[in-house]
């Protein structure tokens, strides 16, 4: 069970790879001026991704970052937004795969995602993957959510508010 949980787990994070034209230092035109008319304030990253600093109840803050590139699924033009919880040091243990799990069955929009670090530990994240034809306020409800989805869960495993 470890192991095909661990397998599952592992197998959304391959398929979550990325394509895109834009230049990376300066990001997707359309998605920032989505962003600016929403009045989100957001920093680019070296990839060319959004980060977006949310501030939450009891003094809590979470960073949600938004995908520059995109992906095409059948004629449909896609993009991930995500956060992160925290890094276990090491491979999961059993239990906390089989939480993540189910966790991600119970979600309507987006699931949870590991990435190995280059430390041997484990990234975990939550991942939500949209159309980029969203409304300006679906988009803005999408990345909250996201946000506040990885911080209960960050306080959760790992009792802290590093992200």
């Amino acid at each position: 069970m470890k192991r095909t949980a661990f397998l599952a787990i592992l197998v959304l994070v391959a398929a979550t790879g990325t394509a895109g034209a834009q230049d990376a230092k300066k990001g997707d035109p359309g998605l920032s001026a989505q962003l600016d008319r929403l009045g989100l304030k957001y920093t680019l990253t070296k990839a060319g991704n959004y980060s977006i600093t949310y501030d939450l109840d009891d003094g809590r803050s979470q960073v949600a970052y938004v995908m520059g590139s995109t992906e095409t699924v059948d004629n449909v033009e896609v993009r991930e937004l995500w956060s992160r919880a925290g890094k276990f040091p090491g491979v999961p243990t059993e239990d906390q795969m089989q939480n993540l799990l189910e966790e991600s069955g119970t979600k309507k929009i987006g699931f949870w995602a590991l990435e190995e670090a280059d430390d041997g530990g484990y990234t975990v994240y939550f991942s939500v993957k949209v159309p980029t034809y969203l409304k300006d306020d679906d988009l803005s409800s999408l990345l909250e959510y996201t946000a506040n989805v990885a911080d209960q869960k960050e306080e959760e495993l790992f009792q802290q508010d590093d992200e």
